[in-house]
């Protein structure tokens, strides 16, 4: 999706990420002692929809690591995160996986072109209660 950036400019972002209080705020995840995959929430994802923020974005797993869980398990780890830093929405895009986050509970704003794709905006509230605290104590 960003095919103007280098391995170096995707280092130096992570690396200006790792932080823990204040965005950015970037995840490395290890698996078997081997980093897989990362995640990310940022102010900004796009250079469209720059009213929308923050967002959960470089939500990536290295292939060897897929089908294990590790994704929906790392998604909701950082909307975790997000509820106790206290943000009350959240956004993301992606060209293909609306359907596995809506099964984690986003939902649909909108679709649109971006730098040639067609991909679909989404939003979580992090404040809503989830579904399984909702049926304990209802």
């Amino acid at each position: 999706m960003f095919p103007e950036k280098t391995e170096a400019d995707f280092a130096a972002d992570l690396a200006a990420s790792l932080n823990e209080q204040q965005l950015p705020i970037s995840w490395v995840v290890v698996y078997e002692h081997q980093v897989v995959g990362t995640a990310s929430l940022l102010l900004h994802d796009m250079q469209t929809n720059r009213e929308l923020s923050p967002w959960l974005a470089n939500i990536y797993l290295a292939p060897s690591v897929r089908g294990k869980g590790l994704g929906k398990w790392l998604v909701q780890q950082v909307m975790t995160e997000a509820r106790q830093l206290g943000l009350m929405q959240l956004y993301l895009f992606t060209e293909d996986q609306a359907a596995f986050y809506q099964r984690l509970g986003w939902q649909v704003l909108k679709q649109e072109l971006y730098q040639g794709k067609a991909v679909t905006i989404m939003s979580w509230c992090c404040q809503a209660v989830p579904a399984q605290a909702e049926a304990i104590a209802g």
